[in-house]
């Protein structure tokens, strides 16, 4: 196997309070709450990762590919079963991504979403 190059390193640390925590990257901080907090929730932080990801990398396939998209939305969604045992919250049941894009026809769309997914 190839040796691994670091691609990305962020940390997140206690703060004294709760449910809450204090998140870096680079020069970057930023706090991130627990279930009910007022701040942005990790679960809201993990899924706009995602859709942040999706973006920008159907962004780029569609530049390399010389595919005219001219804007895009990137919506993602988690559930959970409300039967789980409480307090077990920490898995989700379901996540969906929902592409808009703007620009293509409807199978460039489709070609663009099928790629990212094989990605």
């Amino acid at each position: 196997m190839a040796e691994l190059s670091l691609a990305y390193k962020v940390r997140s640390y206690s703060t004294g309070t709760l449910g809450r925590a204090i998140c870096n990257a680079r020069t970057h901080h930023w706090v991130a709450d627990g279930t009910n907090g007022d701040e942005v929730g990790a679960g809201e932080l993990f899924l706009s990762g995602i859709a942040a990801c999706a973006v920008n990398m159907v962004e780029r396939i569609a530049h390399d590919e010389e595919i005219p998209l001219e804007w895009m939305d990137v919506g993602v969604e988690s559930y959970r079963d409300p039967d789980k045992t409480p307090g077990d919250i920490s898995l989700y049941d379901a996540i969906r991504v929902n592409f808009e894009m703007w620009g293509v026809a409807a199978e460039q769309a489709n070609e663009l979403v099928d790629t990212w997914k094989r990605r």
